[in-house]
């Protein structure tokens, strides 16, 4: 038994997704947060900004190390991991006004339906570009 968890946990691909579980809770949770606290005075779209910026900061760490177990310059690979995030959200840009004002689906929810789909462009671009060895 103790060979299969550890090829379970050698294998990168699942703790990429191990750890995309974490980021996208992380996400939703700061999404979550600056929303409820802040939709009377703040427009919905400017809270992806926050809570992108913030789980960048919260999961490269786990990224770097645990997933792609990187050795490189730390700065520079948090600023390609970053590029990676803002394409996450400008997806949410582009489908989260779609999913509210078209599809008159609630933010949350709308927010949460993304979060599903991101990850899997995500890993590509960081096995391939940020974490490339």
């Amino acid at each position: 038994m103790t060979t299969t968890v550890e090829r379970v946990l050698t294998d990168r691909r699942v703790r990429y997704v191990a750890v995309g579980a974490v980021s996208s809770a992380v996400y939703y949770a700061l999404f979550t947060a600056i929303y409820l606290t802040t939709r009377d005075h703040l427009h919905y779209l400017a809270i992806p900004v926050l809570a992108n910026f913030g789980c960048a900061l919260a999961t490269y760490p786990l990224q770097r190390r645990w997933v792609f177990q990187s050795k490189g310059p730390v700065v520079s690979g948090f600023l390609k991991f970053y590029v990676i995030c803002l394409w996450a959200l400008l997806f949410t840009y582009a489908g989260l006004p779609l999913l509210v004002e078209l599809a008159h689906i609630p933010v949350l929810a709308a927010q949460a339906i993304l979060i599903v789909t991101a990850p899997l462009i995500n890993y590509q671009l960081s096995k391939w570009w940020a974490f490339r060895r």
